[in-house]
């Protein structure tokens, strides 16, 4: 009867820890929920007639209606949002894909910019990436990285192989500035400077933008679903259709 007694006990302290345990593990997944993005984000192909002036100035027509899209999260710190936000807007025409960012920056005076050669990336410095999987395969090897910094200089990592990296700086555009409150940048990105699929159908393209901001340390992304440089965490393109090749 001891006996019994005893494993019955030792059997409710178990049952104890363990609906402890469970319930713990409950309440730091729940904590964890609003820093975890549960999907990738996307956004809507807009495509136009009339592109804007590569200047580094947003006050052409086309980003007076194109949509801002924002909610950018510090890599560094859990995904929380991030504390300077950056304002991306994406168009697209037959000739190119264009690009505007608003990088804020509660401390302008502090930007830093060193880099001011093409082709050499920047990295100890203020500098945004934009992502692109053009066939939507989600694989490293087929995404291309487009990069400036407050100079405006001009990278591109796994560029097309058949241009001579000193003919890349001229096969596309930038334009950046400084203002009151941050800074701006201006891309213009041609299609053959991308190996897309022949198509005559609308498609879908993996898309990412982040920022890296030399004073706080941050490394803020549009979309990350988790900590790690993960290529499923890229955004979505939707409904583009390229021009035909």
């Amino acid at each position: 009867m001891n006996i019994f007694s005893s494993k019955t006990k030792r059997s409710m302290k178990m049952r104890k820890a363990l609906f402890l345990c469970f319930n713990v593990l409950i309440i730091l997944f729940i904590g964890c929920i609003p820093f975890l993005q549960k999907h990738p984000k996307e956004i809507k192909g807009q495509k136009i007639t009339t592109p804007p002036v590569i200047d580094g100035k947003l006050d052409d027509q086309v980003w007076q209606k194109a949509r801002r899209h924002t909610g950018f999260v510090d890599r560094n710190m859990n995904n929380e949002p991030a504390e300077d936000q950056t304002a991306i807007q994406l168009v697209y025409s037959d000739k190119a894909i264009y690009l505007a960012w608003y990088c804020y920056d509660a401390q302008p005076d502090q930007i830093v910019t060193n880099v001011i050669d093409h082709q050499m990336r920047p990295f100890a410095e203020d500098w945004i990436s934009f992502t692109i999987d053009p066939s939507h395969t989600h694989q490293f090897t087929d995404r291309v990285f487009f990069m400036s910094n407050p100079n405006g200089i001009k990278f591109i990592s796994h560029p097309p192989l058949h241009i001579p990296l000193n003919e890349l700086p001229n096969r596309w555009n930038v334009g950046a500035t400084i203002v009151d409150d941050g800074w701006i940048v201006e891309m213009e990105i041609p299609w053959e400077l991308l190996n897309y699929p022949q198509t005559d159908e609308p498609i879908d393209i993996g898309i990412n933008f982040d920022r890296g901001h030399f004073r706080t340390g941050a490394n803020t992304w549009w979309s990350k679903v988790r900590f790690i440089e993960d290529d499923r965490n890229d955004g979505h393109w939707v409904n583009v259709l390229p021009p035909p090749k």
